[in-house]
């Protein structure tokens, strides 16, 4: 497996987005969600699998908007 990502996120991301419940970028839960890589956050060592809707699927790596 790749080394995960580590991404700067607010302190105020929602778990679901943590837990591939909803689209890393958007929040989106109600489109198909697709596997978009690992996360690790910083400071931290537990590894998230991340998950993006369809508009924000070709947009590179997972970034918090």
């Amino acid at each position: 497996m790749a080394e995960p990502l580590r991404v700067p996120v607010s302190e105020h991301i929602s778990i679901a987005r943590l837990h591939g419940e909803a689209c890393f970028r958007c929040g989106a839960v109600a489109w198909t969600l697709y596997a978009a890589g690992h996360i690790t956050l910083p400071g931290r060592a537990r590894v998230w699998p991340v998950v993006v809707c369809e508009d924000h699927r070709d947009q590179g790596e997972p970034n918090v908007s």
